[in-house]
């Protein structure tokens, strides 16, 4: 069962009441107070969150709050979109966001992992899974064990990718997490587009789904801007400080539809119009551009800083400007095959028909962020049509390799090359072969059609080296700060060094760095 505390707003009074609700739904207990609407719509607000917070003080049970209110209320958020003379002031309350604040039923993500996490993810999830499902996993257990998190107030949510991935285990592995560490009780929402599994109690609406996608547009813009203008900033630590300014700005706007430093309520279109001039107008020093350097490879492993040790910090720290991918592209490549599978894997049903259609809604939400680049001058740049990139990369590597990121890790590669991004680093985690497969196994084909590539394999799972993988890093990068000339002749001497010896050769060549033994923890 699941306690939630029920408020049902009318104009005459406030009635509360606590119910358990699972199959059926029990009232346990019940009662209410005056509205007093005439008082205003922030006394009312300011009194429901009085009420509220003392009802789930008094009942630790209580994991949510639902409420009905009188006006006309934003599901999305819980703002109070308009209301009757009955409720004077009360159209426009936020009332989502202030109870969410008052009883601190929140949703928090988890930004960061450690060596204590990834310990407790090799713990509980057998190493022989791969690098990324033992560092979400230990990420998310290690706040039970820490004490972080109340097990009995507490659900966890995770992805599932569906496809030729173990992403799509993760939810079963973490629950066996859960209940060998002792928490069997804590709920597991698994999210994933085709619907695998139930979530009794959950539902993710079609309003969920819009804003977060307007979230992955908006997050993509601003990873994009940060990485061009950092490199660059006339004053150390600025872009940073402007990061984190619309950062805070992009998460009001989501919640409640007003950033109030904006002036209140705002469109979708004029946030991203207003944070994009916002970039451009960052104060940068007047000096050329520093070598491009691409970070590719598994999606977390991309992603996330603590699980690739940093790799966009050394990039930036070596004089380089560092480049990655956007998530949305991610989304465009799951959806960019339906017409192929159907051709050639007969996958027949609704996908074919739909995905198009998905894939046109996709770059609809983007259009705001491509015009809003546009008027840059070309400073910032939106990322190339996915059709663009499967026409490029197609004699390298085809729509039928869908393990492992598949073509499109290849793509990546090639739209960044033919982009002024020749330098790359392919971050591939362990005991994810598919990836491997698809990153290093295209290198030879990705160099001899661009003899300027400069691309490097980095190897990530938790008992790796973190000198080694700097080590590897840093020589790319000091080939990526030669001149042209210098980086063509080391390129050509990679692409030879890569050919099988014979057995009576004398001309072999080792490359890379050997792994130095070390017990530094590979995660800051």
């Amino acid at each position: 069962m699941t306690t939630l505390l029920a408020l049902d707003i009318g104009g005459t009074k406030v009635g509360w009441g606590i119910v358990e609700a699972g199959d059926t739904y029990e009232v346990t207990e019940r009662g209410s107070i005056p509205t007093d609407a005439m008082r205003g719509g922030a006394d009312v607000a300011a009194r429901i969150c009085d009420l509220a917070s003392s009802l789930v003080a008094s009942h630790p049970q209580v994991v949510g709050v639902a409420v009905a209110s009188a006006g006309v209320v934003d599901p999305s958020t819980g703002d109070i979109v308009s209301a009757t003379g009955t409720m004077p002031g009360w159209g426009g309350t936020p009332l989502g966001a202030l109870l969410q604040e008052a009883t601190g039923l929140k949703v928090r993500v988890l930004e960061h992992t450690s060596r204590t996490s990834m310990e407790v993810g090799l713990k509980y999830v057998n190493n022989d899974s791969c690098y990324p499902a033992i560092v979400v996993i230990g990420q998310l257990l290690d706040e039970f064990i820490s004490g972080r998190a109340d097990p009995d107030r507490t659900a966890v949510g995770i992805t599932q990718t569906g496809g030729m991935c173990r992403a799509s285990n993760y939810a079963a592995l973490l629950r066996k997490g859960l209940r060998d560490a002792g928490y069997p009780q804590v709920p597991v929402i698994a999210l994933s587009v085709q619907g695998f599994e139930d979530n009794p109690g959950f539902r993710l609406g079609a309003t969920h789904i819009h804003k977060a996608i307007q979230a992955f547009v908006i997050g993509d813009a601003i990873q994009s801007m940060l990485l061009r203008v950092r490199p660059y900033e006339a004053t150390p630590g600025s872009a940073m400080e402007l990061y984190r300014t619309w950062d805070g700005y992009v998460q009001e706007w989501i919640t409640s539809g007003r950033v109030a430093a904006l002036g209140g309520r705002i469109s979708y279109g004029k946030i991203i119009r207003e944070c994009v001039r916002a970039f451009d107008a960052l104060p940068l020093r007047d000096i050329p551009r520093k070598p491009r350097v691409g970070l590719v490879g598994e999606i977390l492993v991309k992603f996330h800083p603590d699980a690739n040790n940093h790799a966009v910090d050394v990039i930036e720290a070596e004089g380089c400007e560092a480049e990655l991918p956007g998530l949305m592209q991610f989304f465009h490549n799951s959806v960019a095959t339906a017409a192929w599978d159907k051709e050639n894997l007969g996958i027949e049903g609704k996908q074919r028909y739909i995905m198009p259609i998905v894939l046109w809604a996709l770059k609809k939400y983007e259009k705001p962020v491509h015009r809003a680049f546009a008027a840059t001058n070309g400073k910032f740049e939106a990322h190339r049509p996915i059709e663009e990139m499967i026409e490029r990369s197609q004699d390298i590597a085809r729509l039928g390799n869908q393990a492992g990121e598949g073509w499109y890790l290849t793509a990546e590669m090639v739209d960044m090359i033919e982009h002024g991004c020749p330098n790359i680093i392919c971050a591939q985690p362990f005991a994810c072969l598919p990836n491997h497969v698809v990153g290093k196994g295209m290198f030879r084909a990705l160099r001899t059609r661009y003899p300027q590539a400069n691309i490097v394999a980095v190897d990530y799972d938790p008992g790796a080296s973190e000198v080694n993988q700097l080590n590897r890093i840093k020589l790319m990068l000091a080939t990526a700060l030669q001149s042209p000339e210098a980086r063509d002749s080391e390129i050509l001497q990679l692409v030879d060094a890569e050919e099988p010896a014979s057995c009576g050769g004398s001309s072999s060549v080792m490359l890379g760095m050997p792994t130095i033994p070390n017990r530094r923890a590979a995660f800051r």
